[in-house]
């Protein structure tokens, strides 16, 4: 009998937030470690593993969905805020109304095309933007304003600055969620069991909650409490209707705006047919 040939696990791209755990748990602590490998990079830096054929699927900021080519989208699946984000957020040493030059968090591509629609609603159009590292400190050494997300916008100490919720200030204009990021797989790669293992992921990690958020207290120094509330309250995770309509008016804004070549339209890799009640909705 001749020995069975390792099956080469598919690579998936993920974030190293906090956020993005409740949806690779299963991938990188549950039942599917055997047949995928999660890489954590930035998230500016997923599109290009994809483009380049060196991940399979990847958690892509959403602004980048029209900006690859031959990526489809996963349904039901996404990171999204349904009004304050918490990790998402312009902070400004100067009142809002007066910010002519900000800093972005050079990790940043779906919160910085949102932070140029939001400055544009409030009639902020003659603003400077630059890259910098996310130390909101140094970022605000010689900026009016900087933005950051993930963990380094946790933890950041925001006293006496102005601070403006990305998702809280779309909620505001449009009355719907923001997504800000989708797991994407590349075209020709095959899932096993299509999306299923990714809804299971989820749900495996909407049972860990508790146990993310100790971890991620030890790591990003907060309270295990606040990271768990944030994750449950305000993170979720499921691509529902109004997430959808939120979807595509921020990639029709965008494309107004100049900010994406054009207006694709959403394409899932995966048949769309499951029952929502099959799906698992995991944490909201």
């Amino acid at each position: 009998m001749e020995p069975a040939i390792p099956m080469t696990r598919l690579k998936l791209a993920s974030v190293q937030y906090v956020n993005a755990d409740p949806l690779t748990w299963g991938f990188r602590r549950g039942p599917f470690r055997d047949t995928f490998e999660v890489l954590q990079v930035p998230p500016s830096r997923i599109p290009d593993l994809l483009a380049a054929g060196r991940a399979d699927a990847g958690l892509i900021p959403s602004i980048e969905y029209q900006r690859l080519d031959d990526v489809a989208l996963l349904p039901y699946l996404c990171i999204a805020s349904k009004r304050r984000a918490r990790s998402v957020y312009l902070a400004s040493r100067v009142p809002l109304d007066r910010v002519r030059r900000v800093a972005l968090d050079e990790n940043s591509r779906t919160s910085a095309a949102l932070l140029r629609l939001v400055l544009e609603h409030r009639d902020l159009r003659d603003v400077a933007f630059v890259e910098r590292a996310p130390t909101l400190r140094e970022m605000l050494r010689d900026n009016d304003a900087a933005l950051l997300i993930g963990d380094a916008a946790l933890t950041a100490d925001t006293t006496g600055l102005h601070v403006l919720d990305l998702a809280a200030a779309w909620h505001e204009i449009t009355g719907l969620p923001f997504v800000f990021a989708l797991w994407a797989v590349r075209r020709g790669v095959v899932l096993p069991d299509g999306v299923r293992p990714f809804l299971e992921s989820r749900q495996i990690g909407a049972a860990n909650l508790p146990l993310i958020a100790r971890e991620a207290a030890a790591r990003l120094r907060l309270p295990a409490a606040s990271i768990e509330e944030y994750l449950r309250v305000n993170i979720h995770y499921h691509l529902g209707s109004e997430e959808a309509r939120g979807l595509d008016l921020f990639y029709r804004q965008a494309s107004e705006s100049g900010l994406v070549p054009g207006r694709r339209a959403i394409q899932f890799a995966a048949p769309a047919d499951l029952e929502p009640a099959q799906a698992g909705r995991g944490p909201r």
